[in-house]
């Protein structure tokens, strides 16, 4: 984003970050790069089936604003033309943004994902669910400190990453390690699925009977509902599944420093 454009005239990164700004003065926060993605996304789109049944990285590019005319007989061309999005500059730009998050997914020698900054992203996640309950009879310490050992181990993934983009490794170990990062989402998987709803199976993922974003959605809906041996359940899959994840990341982090590089044959 740093290398496109924004019709205001600065970068596209700059009026990202100053939009996000702005959106969290209102609530008296500051905005660091990894809180510039919405990570909070919900249903209502394609993307629902892989990530949330399958288990499949996804990513959703779009602009938004005041849009009073969503789903009304206003929302049509002329009121595009005229007051959303005038000369199209905003869909010119979003397209160039997909091509050229294309280019660099498809060029990619390592996939460029951010464990650490994802344990940071579920660690809010807790935060935020926990604010204003009485949590007196669920114990959320070990999960928390399972989220701390996953970013350490997402910490040593990315600077594995970057030494081994310097050291030029085999395809085999790249293919390897891209094929973990992969499986990285897949281990949030739940098999029996979010109880009551078995089909929404992401531990992370789910969204409410709306489309509304819902964050830790088995473990959320039984705190909500004061089901306190649910909620214990729901934790204990949490806390298997982020142990699943360190010992993924470790071994990720550690084929990638023991392997050897193209360089030495």
């Amino acid at each position: 984003s740093r290398g496109l454009q924004d019709p205001s005239g600065s970068s596209l990164y700059d009026a990202w970050h100053a939009s996000r700004q702005k959106k969290a003065k209102e609530t008296n926060g500051a905005v660091d790069d990894f809180e510039l993605a919405d990570t909070r996304i919900g249903s209502g789109s394609d993307h629902t089936v892989f990530l949330n049944y399958v288990g499949v990285p996804v990513i959703g590019l779009s602009f938004d604003g005041p849009y009073g005319v969503y789903h009304s007989a206003y929302d049509n061309f002329y009121w595009m033309n005229h007051f959303g999005d005038p000369g199209y500059k905003y869909h010119t730009l979003v397209s160039n943004l997909w091509g050229v998050l294309a280019l660099r997914l498809s060029n990619a020698d390592l996939l460029p994902f951010d464990f650490a900054s994802y344990a940071q992203h579920i660690r809010a996640f807790v935060t935020d669910m926990s604010k204003g309950k009485d949590l007196s009879q669920l114990d959320l310490k070990p999960l928390m400190s399972k989220l701390d050992a996953l970013e350490q181990a997402g910490v040593k993934v990315n600077e594995a990453a970057a030494h081994a983009l310097t050291s030029l490794p085999s395809a085999n170990v790249l293919a390897r390690t891209n094929d973990a990062m992969l499986a990285v989402e897949r281990n949030w998987l739940n098999p029996q699925g979010i109880p009551g709803r078995p089909w929404f199976k992401h531990t992370l993922y789910g969204a409410r009977y709306t489309y509304a974003h819902l964050e830790l959605p088995g473990l959320t809906e039984a705190v909500e509902a004061s089901d306190w041996p649910r909620a214990r359940q729901q934790a204990e899959i949490i806390e298997a599944a982020v142990d699943r994840n360190i010992k993924l990341l470790s071994e990720m982090a550690q084929g990638l420093n023991d392997q050897p590089s193209d360089k030495s044959k």
